[in-house]
Order: structure tokens, then sequence, then C-alpha cells
């Protein structure tokens, strides 16, 4: 009922952020990119190469997974994350069952775990940048002034708090897993998963304490990701606006972005939200709502394509939401 709600909502917010900044207008802007659509795929595929690239850097030995394998898991994973309400809840299991020919499930989710931390830092870096730029060199209202310094508050405290376990290595999932055992919360699902949990954190500690190069090397690579969305802003507002847009408004953009993708996951391709929270971050720059309007709009047809590659992924695996969830089950039963 909520998920139905939910989705309600976010097609009348869809409807209205188009309604408010102008249909036509919108329209308009968004058939001045033409062919250049192209560029913005290749770089929507790019960005999803990189992460799937970052992710097999982060396994003990990166030639039991082949990159190609690596990089269809990511876009048919990220695609079953965007159409249902549970983001990475979904996303990342089912990257686990569909490289289950390579790898163990442990394996695979040690490997996911550590590259989704070290993107999670540089995500951190991103907001304490953007929220640096976008308030002292744009008039911002307080309202959204509250709401950025609200955000990156948030943040920083879960990056605090993932380093203090890194550094101190506290298998805390595990044990908030056996203290809800203990009182009989969840018992019959979590006992079995416990042992699981306690694995993957071991795997984790120990890639973290041996391999500090490769650490650097995916954050690096964590880097060009979100450079190369900043270009991608870029170039649709160069085409959008007919003129090269400044770097700092694009980055700023990207920083609305996502901020809007890490705090809407549970909204199925962000729709409603990321055209008004675009439209409106546009405002503030001076830019108009439309332009941010279609620029969400540009992003939301990378993303229906490349999920539509992934969905094609899925089928062809036989991969859902209903048979990762019964593979879950059966890793956490074979551990147990």
């Amino acid at each position: 009922m909520s998920t139905t709600l939910g989705a309600i909502a976010g097609a009348s917010l869809f409807v209205w952020s188009i309604r408010a900044a102008g249909a036509r207008v919108v329209l308009e802007h968004v058939s001045r990119l033409g062919a250049g659509f192209i560029a913005v795929l290749l770089l929507g595929g790019i960005r999803q190469f990189i992460r799937a690239t970052a992710w097999r850097c982060c396994l003990e030995s990166c030639n039991r997974l082949p990159l190609g394998v690596a990089f269809l898991a990511c876009v048919a994973g990220d695609s079953l994350g965007n159409v249902t309400p549970f983001g990475l809840l979904i996303s990342e299991p089912s990257k686990i069952v569909l490289t289950r020919r390579y790898l163990s499930p442990t394996e695979s989710a040690a490997a996911l775990a550590v590259e989704n931390l070290l993107y999670s830092a540089t995500v951190v870096g991103l907001l304490l940048s953007g929220t640096a730029a976008m308030l002292s060199s744009f008039s911002v209202a307080a309202p959204l002034r509250v709401a950025s310094l609200s955000i990156l508050a948030g943040t920083v405290a879960l990056a605090i708090g993932g380093l203090w376990v890194l550094r101190s290595r506290s298998p805390l999932l595990s044990r908030l897993g056996r203290a809800a055992v203990r009182r009989n919360v969840a018992r019959r699902y979590l006992e079995r998963r416990v042992s699981q949990v306690e694995e993957v954190e071991r795997r984790v500690f120990d890639f973290a304490g041996r391999h500090r190069q490769k650490i650097l090397f995916v954050l690096g690579l964590e880097i060009v990701f979100h450079a190369a969305a900043v270009a991608e802003t870029w170039l649709v507002l160069s085409m959008i606006t007919g003129t090269p847009a400044p770097i700092l408004v694009a980055f700023v953009l990207e920083y609305v972005n996502r901020c809007i993708t890490t705090g809407f996951q549970f909204v199925p391709m962000w729709i409603g939200v990321d055209e008004a929270g675009t439209g409106l971050a546009a405002t503030v720059l001076q830019l108009g709502s439309a332009t941010g309007v279609s620029l969400a709009l540009t992003r939301k047809g990378r993303t229906l394509i490349w999920t539509a590659v992934g969905m094609c992924v899925l089928a062809q695996k036989g991969v859902s939401v209903r048979s990762t969830i019964k593979a879950e089950a059966l890793a956490a039963h074979d551990v147990g």
C-alpha cells in the first residue's frame, strides 16, 4: 500500500514539476540534445563500467570475475534497484546472484561491501565540497540551506561511524544480529544469517588491512566516476542552453543529484523527486526551473535505456526480486 501511495505521489510531483516549468519549454530544451543524447548514454555506460571495475578490484583475485560479467551484473543489479523501492537492498544481492558461477556469495558480498564503502567515502567528499560550493557561491534560501546542512551532517556522522568500524575492526553488524537473536527479535530469520555476516565482515577487514594500494586505486576510480557524472551534467546543460556551462554550476547540480539519488532510493527511478529537486536547484543557480527539469528528464531517459538493458540481462538469467531473495535465503541456510 505504501509503495502504491509513493508511486502516486511521485507521479503527481513529476506532472506538477513539468507543468510548473512549462511543458513546451521543457520539450524544446530536451529536443536540443538531438544526437548529443548518444554521448549522454555512453557516459552512463562508462560510469557503470567504472563501478564494475572498482568492484572487481575489491576481490582477492580479480581474474576470477570477467570484467564483462561484472559490468552486466552492475547494469542488471542497478536496474532492479531502479524499478523497485528497495534500492541497494535488492541491487547488491542481485549482483551476487548473477556472479555466483564465478564467485561464492560471501566473496561477492565482501567485495561489494568494500566497494560500496569506498564509493560512500567519495560521496562524502562530494557532499562536503558541493555544499561548500553552493552555499558560498550562490544565494540560497534558508530552507534549502538548512536541508543541505542537515544532509551533510547526517552523511558526515555516518562516515565517521564507518571509519571507526574499519579502524577498530569492530564486527558491528554481526554483534547487533546476535544481540537481536538473544532478545528473540526476528530470531528465525537472523540466526541463520549472522554467521554469513561475520564472514563478510572478516573479509572486509582483512582486505582493508592487506591491500592499501588497491584501496587507493579504487578510490581513484570512484573519483573518476563522479567526474564523469559532472561531465555529463556539463554536456547536457551546454546543449540545452546553447552555451558552455560553467563547471561550478555543473558540479553543484551533480551534487544535488547525488543528494537525491542517495536520499530517495526508495522512490523508483526517483520519479518526481529528481525533476522537482533539480528544477529548484536550477532556479537557485539562476538557470530557470525548465532547465533543471530538462536535465532531470535527460538523465531519466539515459537511466531508462540502461535499465531496459539490465532487465533484458535479468530476464535472460532468470533473475527477479523473488529469486534473488530466495537465493539469499539459501546461501544463509548453507552458511548456517
